[in-house]
């Protein structure tokens, strides 16, 4: 019996990156609408404090930054004293960036938006240089490819610099979980992980209230660093991170009331000077 041909690599990752590139487009609207000027609360409460303590940047430092959504994170280095030049797959994700930073922003920032593919390696050299850090926050997990961002950003980066990434926590946040529930009450007491060391993509949210499905690719913290590694860049710092617990806490997703299991954790990069 002849065998089918086997899928070519290429088709199938251009292919997976249109399926990416797609599911932000179509939700950018609703995106931007959730994340508002600052982001949510896990964004401005968590995510985004974390990526400025690995970076620990000075007022004036030129900052790079991937994935940067309606630019809620730039705008945050924008209002420090950065000069930020922040960039997305997504040209809508890009248009309400823009928007908010031109008419939303109580003071003028210097954060410039462009539309750059973080899987291709050449996009990211053409964003100029040379960065005193670079950061890329919640966004590694929409990437199908990592080596390309870590081969941009190295070099790019000026010898020393640092390279912030935060993201969900391969060990607990993935789809390879499930919420395990007291037999008491109706609260979850913990979780159940049903995988870890594979590779695999599925689909997520980035709300409880969002509809449609994108796409996401799981990678075990050990090929997450390995590519990095294999660019030339060395990890020197590591936090992880829990959900906010607040008032406003949205109790559906859970995490909020598990403060002593990590979501997120942040990831500190330097190219070696």
């Amino acid at each position: 019996m002849t065998q089918p041909p086997a899928p070519d690599p290429d088709e199938m990752l251009a292919q997976m990156k249109q399926q990416v590139l797609e599911g932000w487009e179509q939700g950018a609207d609703f995106f931007d609408e959730r994340s508002g000027d600052q982001g949510d609360e896990f964004h401005h409460g968590v995510f985004a404090p974390a990526a400025e303590r690995m970076l620990g940047l000075e007022p004036g430092a030129r900052v790079l930054e991937l994935a940067c959504g309606n630019g809620a994170f730039a705008r945050r280095l924008g209002r420090q004293g950065m000069q930020v030049l922040a960039t997305d797959l997504s040209p809508s994700l890009i248009a309400h960036a823009v928007r908010r930073t031109e008419t939303i922003s109580d003071q003028p920032l210097d954060v410039r938006y462009e539309v750059v593919d973080a899987t291709v390696e050449r996009e990211i050299v053409n964003c100029g240089g040379p960065f005193d850090a670079a950061v890329c926050v919640m966004g590694v997990m929409s990437m199908p490819l990592l080596r390309p961002m870590f081969g941009g950003v190295w070099r790019v980066l000026k010898p020393r610099g640092s390279f912030a990434v935060v993201t969900l926590h391969p060990a607990f946040a993935t789809s390879g979980y499930k919420f395990a529930r007291s037999e008491q009450d109706d609260e979850p007491h913990g979780l159940t992980i049903l995988r870890y060391l594979s590779r695999y993509v599925t689909h997520g949210v980035t709300n409880t209230a969002q509809q449609d499905r994108q796409l996401y690719f799981h990678r075990p913290l050990t090929e997450l660093t390995a590519d990095a590694f294999a660019s030339g860049l060395v990890l020197d710092g590591i936090e992880e991170l829990a959900a906010p617990v607040t008032e406003e806490s949205d109790a559906r997703l859970m995490w909020n009331v598990l403060p002593d299991i990590p979501m997120a954790i942040a990831l500190r990069f330097r190219r070696p000077a």
